[in-house]
């Protein structure tokens, strides 16, 4: 910076000093001339006051708390030409809706005289547009298999004694079923044959029993609903047994889509079964005896046990151990995901031979345990499982490199084990999700939305091992506020959820089951 000397100015420009000279002898536009350096000295001290007091005055503009609404927010983002209508973090309308979710009512399945529990698996359907009934079938504790009426008022909430004056006669409270066996594991519903479809373990042998019955059907002239809940003695179940599936358990149950030639399939601790004619059979070649008893004494302790060792030239492919979660990829009835205990994602062609699947072109490495698998378009799966890994991949961009670090997290530091094994295969997320919060746990709800209209790419319902419940973005995989969801406290870990449409509802509903009852969560204004 130049000296200033009095009596002369500095050019910068020139890097020279000049004496000040009175206006009436200097050139009219030189520098140095007594009436310019006035003048730039006053408006030089002007911008330095101007700029103290934008300093000044930033330190005490707040945003407009309307500015953190997602909906009006949103709007006003759009009109002032800020992120195109998108509120910061996710799809503004998907916010909004999600905001206005209120707690709606809840049926038990349990009867009252009988304290704890929790609902391990669910099934919520509509019933017909004619009666305006929902129906939900549960599983609580493995052990009460129940089926009931979802009666709601004209607040949309779940009310017995309102339903009961408009449907005189209608037996409303939930009937329970004993034609079915203690240990109850997984229940589904398969649309095209309408079969509700259970499996549980028979005795003596402890093999997997595959059941399934077909609900009431009340004829058009009937003024009840056309789906009935039928009491304990008229549900005949027709019991099949999945024949070397001794000391087996199933994880998950997964209704085939139309087009497909089965009905359902399942995961198993030993494999994938399947469900084709009313006969279930293996889908997966079964493993080796001498491996089958080293997996049962590794798993020994329940379901939270961690990875199974496997050496990279082993012959036993990860389809054929511990699969967690299954389903089907969107628009593809013969593909079938499948996640493992051992961290694998599986794409499996149903027509090709099981004997020429190969881990190196259809399965990669998720950061954990896939406790749920979940097809969330033509080429985007969603995993997620313990060590708080939740992540969206594109099966289209499959690399044979190894994964990144997880996205953080206790405990989430390991890379994945398929890329670890020798076979290489692996995907990077395209989104991630750093807000889930699952440490332990495989036996926990998820369940994803995919409707149109509710965000980009979806919303997925996720429940954390502290018994609470979160909402996600699949666009980018933010946590969206619900005050509704965000206050649940659960008695326990929530094990099952779904989102369903009901009839006559214009949006859809998520169903929680929080101790022994299921909850309805619903858009209300």
């Amino acid at each position: 910076m130049a000296l200033e000397i009095p009596g002369y100015y500095y050019d910068p420009d020139r890097r020279k000093y000049f004496r000040i000279e009175n206006s009436k002898t200097a050139p009219k536009e030189a520098a140095w001339s007594a009436a310019n350096v006035k003048r730039r000295a006053e408006e030089e001290s002007e911008d330095a006051a101007r700029t103290a007091r934008l300093r000044r005055h930033a330190r005490r503009v707040r945003p407009a708390p309307v500015r953190a609404a997602p909906l009006l927010g949103g709007l006003l983002a759009r009109e002032a030409g800020e992120g195109g209508g998108v509120s910061p973090g996710g799809e503004t309308l998907v916010r909004a809706w999600a905001g206005g979710l209120r707690a709606k009512g809840m049926l038990r399945l349990q009867p009252e005289n009988i304290t704890g529990g929790t609902v391990s698996s669910m099934w919520i359907g509509p019933s017909d547009e004619r009666s305006g009934l929902g129906v939900a079938y549960g599983i609580v504790d493995g052990m009460c298999f129940a089926g009931s009426y979802i009666p709601r008022d004209g607040d949309d909430d779940i009310n017995f004694g309102y339903a009961a004056e408009r449907c005189p006669g209608l037996r409303l409270r939930p009937a329970r079923y004993a034609q079915f066996t203690p240990q109850l594991m997984a229940i589904n519903f398969h649309g095209p044959s309408r079969k509700m479809i259970v499996a549980n373990r028979a005795y003596p042998h402890f093999n997997v029993s595959i059941s399934y019955f077909t609900p009431g059907h009340s004829s058009a002239g009937d003024s009840g609903p056309a789906w009935v809940v039928d009491d304990d003695n008229d549900i005949v179940p027709f019991h099949t047994v999945l024949r070397g599936s001794n000391n087996t358990s199933v994880h998950a149950c997964q209704p085939a889509p139309t087009g497909s030639r089965l009905t359902c399939v399942f995961g198993t601790t030993d494999g994938i079964a399947q469900l084709q004619d009313d006969q279930p059979t293996w889908l997966t070649p079964p493993a080796p005896p001498n491996h089958r008893r080293k997996r049962k004494q590794n798993t020994r302790g329940g379901r939270h046990a961690g990875h199974l060792s496997q050496h990279p030239n082993s012959d036993i492919h990860p389809w054929q151990q511990d699969v967690l979660s299954i389903d089907f990829l969107a628009q593809h009835p013969e593909i079938v995901l499948a996640g493992t205990r051992s961290s694998h994602v599986c794409l499996l062609d149903l027509r090709i031979s099981p004997l020429d699947w190969r881990p190196k072109s259809n399965t990669f490495g998720h950061f954990s345990s896939v406790a749920h698998i979940k097809s969330v378009g033509p080429h985007s799966v969603l995993a997620a499982g313990p060590r708080n890994a939740m992540s969206l991949y594109d099966i289209r961009f499959l690399q044979q490199q190894r994964p990144p670090r997880p996205p953080g997290g206790e405990g989430t530091t390991t890379t994945a084990p398929a890329a670890a094994n020798g076979w290489g295969n692996a995907a990077t997320p395209i989104v991630v999700f750093p807000e889930y919060r699952n440490k332990a746990h495989v036996d926990i709800g998820l369940d994803v939305l995919t409707e149109p209209g509710y965000g980009c790419s979806g919303l997925v319902a996720a429940a954390h091992d502290d018994a609470t419940v979160g909402l996600y973005s699949l666009q980018d995989g933010a946590r969206i506020a619900s005050p509704a969801v965000d206050g649940i406290r659960a008695p326990g870990e929530v094990k099952s959820m779904m989102w369903q449409t009901l009839p006559g509802d214009r949006h859809p509903s998520l169903f929680v089951g929080e101790g022994p009852c299921i909850k309805k969560y619903s858009f209300w204004a």
